[in-house]
């Protein structure tokens, strides 16, 4: 009885490519135990195909076919130990004759049609005077209207084409024509004395201002080599003409033109014994060298003069006489030890002076000011509160007004915590003495100890009362802003002590 009796043993095709068919493969399931064992035989010594990318390594016998999938599925047999090619080496050779064939028809075709493109696209030579349309890459253009500056196509545009040197290396003087090579693309450098021919450079071939004074030796320029009138004062530069290149007696008064010599072109020291008059009017300023003074005339009258003191000092008067001690006239004395100020003096007593003697400014022999000390002479009384203070750096402000025009934001102080009046509880309340070098030695507070605060303190519990000075350092405290909190604690107590009171 047969094993598998519904399974029927029919021959089947399988194709695995176009050119590749197994045909009448055996059942593999046998009808019986004998037929069983013929497969087996038979499938032991069967010849298999492979059809993959690499070489089949597992399941491989002797005389089976690997088809290299990687390689144009070039065929390889397996000899028992290795896999060998087995491809058909006259279609490789016909294969190789084929593709020299074509490579050559392929080389024969582009040489024809380069030789065509050659012949139709010829390089073309432009004379003109504008760009011209260009038909290949390596035309020419001269251009007839740029001296014939060469020009090449590159396939996009005109590039200018310039000889370089090596180009004129043979291009000689008799091949150039007069005023053909422009100064502009001549080296400075290469033109010297030895290239010039003499007479050949004449004044109007030398730009003006171009040969200085670095340009020429020290002597090479002499009267003889000089057109008279051509150096003008325009032409010399300022304090280049000193007293050792002017000849003794050379210049006189018909030389030198009117106005021409002013005092920027005199040197300090070298006038002496001289007076010198603004003007030959009635009103001018003479600097009178012998007197060693300055003169105001007015009127044809010297009215006032600027003259030094033996002692070092300078007085300026009016009158024709100084008179430092005092006389019938005003003045003004500066000295080396007092600085006075008189004006409408009536002899040595004198009225409205304001003198400074080393120490103080007086007004009316009434001093207003001496070292740390300030006067005002205004006696009168006013019952307005001090509206001004005097800052550590010495200058001198008006505080603050009271006045609601002066003022923004304005609120009760119990509701700004930073500044409540309940912070002034715990400000310390001090008692001292000033240092001995720090007051005055005529106050009545000296060595005594008195109340009050401390500045650092002040600015650390209640820093709104506490004044600083230019460096950011608390210096002082402030009763303008302490009198506010003050009240404020005054007013809650008495409300406190009326409701107390009520109970």
């Amino acid at each position: 009885m047969p094993l598998c009796p519904q399974i029927t043993n029919t021959p089947i095709t399988v194709s695995l490519t176009a050119d590749f068919t197994v045909t009448n493969v055996v059942p593999v399931l046998p009808a019986n135990t004998q037929q069983l064992d013929e497969v087996i035989v038979l499938a032991d010594g069967k010849t298999k195909a492979f059809y993959q990318a690499t070489a089949p390594t597992v399941g491989v016998s002797e005389g089976d076919i690997w088809f290299d999938t990687d390689d144009g599925n070039k065929q390889y047999y397996y000899n028992g130990t290795a896999w060998v090619s087995v491809q058909d080496t006259a279609i490789a050779a016909a294969t190789s004759a084929a593709a020299a064939a074509t490579a050559a028809s392929a080389a024969a075709a582009a040489a024809a049609v380069a030789a065509q493109t050659t012949a139709d696209g010829k390089n073309k030579v432009f004379r003109q005077t504008s760009a011209p349309t260009a038909s290949a890459a390596g035309d020419l253009w001269f251009d007839t209207d740029d001296d014939n500056r060469i020009y090449r196509w590159s396939g996009s545009s005109w590039v200018a084409n310039d000889l370089g040197t090596n180009a004129l290396a043979n291009f000689s003087a008799n091949k150039i024509t007069s005023g053909t090579i422009d100064a502009s693309v001549i080296t400075v450098s290469n033109i010297n004395a030895g290239n010039i021919s003499t007479g050949t450079l004449a004044a109007d071939r030398i730009l003006a201002a171009s040969i200085t004074g670095a340009k020429i030796a020290a002597n090479t320029i002499t009267a003889a080599n000089i057109t008279a009138g051509t150096i003008t004062a325009t032409e010399i530069a300022a304090g280049t003409i000193t007293a050792a290149k002017i000849a003794a007696g050379t210049i006189t008064a018909t030389e030198i033109a009117a106005g021409t010599i002013t005092t920027d072109k005199l040197v300090a020291g070298t006038l002496t014994g001289f007076v010198v008059q603004t003007s030959a009017g009635s009103n001018a300023v003479i600097l009178n060298g012998g007197s060693n003074a300055i003169q105001f005339k007015n009127g044809g009258s010297v009215l006032a003069n600027m003259v030094p003191l033996g002692s070092g000092g300078l007085l300026m008067h009016y009158g024709t006489t100084p008179d430092p001690s005092g006389g019938a006239f005003p003045q003004i004395f500066l000295g080396s030890a007092n600085i006075s100020l008189n004006v409408n003096k009536t002899g040595g007593g004198g009225i409205n002076t304001i003198a400074v003697n080393g120490d103080y400014i007086s007004l009316s022999a009434t001093y207003t000011y001496a070292r740390e000390r300030f006067y005002v002479e205004d006696t009168s009384i006013s019952t307005a509160a001090p509206n001004g203070r005097i800052d550590s750096d010495g200058r001198v402000r008006r505080t603050t007004g009271s006045s609601i025009r002066f003022k923004d934001n304005v609120v009760d102080l119990v509701t700004i915590s930073e500044i409540g009046p309940s912070k002034l509880l715990e400000l310390p309340v001090r008692a001292f003495k000033f240092k001995a070098d720090y007051l005055d030695s005529l106050d009545n507070r000296v060595n005594v100890i008195v109340p009050g605060f401390i500045a650092e303190e002040m600015d650390n519990f209640y820093p709104a009362a506490a004044d600083y000075d230019t460096e950011g350092n608390p210096e002082n405290w402030n009763e303008r802003f302490i009198i506010p909190g003050m009240l404020a604690l005054i007013q809650d107590l008495y409300k406190e002590v009326q409701t107390l009171k009520g109970e």
